[in-house]
């Protein structure tokens, strides 16, 4: 199974009128995305359902995502991935999808690059810049410690690509 975390992209900073529920993505956040959405694309990504946060930010994110992917499945506003979220909450949402073959989870952080560590037993975290996608591999039961890095996409030039293995040395 694929699954693809996504931070949401830049938003307006907090302020006392604007809670934080209702930060939108800023001008300069949604043209980014847009391009590491593409690039993500052109990496493979296909996800059969995208999970967001209800948060405004990561709405407008898993939209941007969907269109650029040309996405033709569910997206999920889901509670589950509002601050907070972690990695049994991850396998709630994948259980009650049928464990689909490819998902996509736009969130926050710190939780979504405590989450790539977990998965990828990483001892010092992950951390995620804001639009950041990064892509893993990981059997249908999420064991922790056990994903395979395969890339990663952050609008910064810093693109990880790992060539992909047979399968008999995964």
């Amino acid at each position: 199974m694929k699954l693809y975390i996504v931070r949401h992209a830049e938003a307006i900073e907090r302020s006392a009128t604007t809670p934080d529920a209702s930060r939108y993505l800023t001008t300069k956040g949604r043209l980014s995305f847009r391009k590491i959405a593409r690039r993500a694309r052109k990496a493979g990504a296909a996800p059969d359902v995208i999970f967001t946060s209800p948060l405004l930010r990561s709405v407008q994110t898993a939209e941007i995502l969907a269109e650029r992917l040309k996405h033709k499945g569910a997206l999920v506003v889901s509670k589950e991935l509002s601050p907070g979220f972690d990695l049994p909450a991850l396998r709630s949402l994948l259980s009650g999808e049928g464990n689909p073959m490819e998902a996509a989870f736009v969130g926050h952080e710190p939780d979504l690059g405590d989450l790539a560590a977990t998965l990828l037993a990483l001892p010092r975290g992950f951390p995620m810049r804001k639009g950041a996608v990064v892509a893993v591999e990981v059997d249908g039961s999420v064991p922790k410690g056990t994903a395979r890095f395969l890339w990663m996409e952050d609008g910064k030039g810093t693109a990880i690509r790992l060539p992909a293995l047979p399968a008999e040395n995964r």
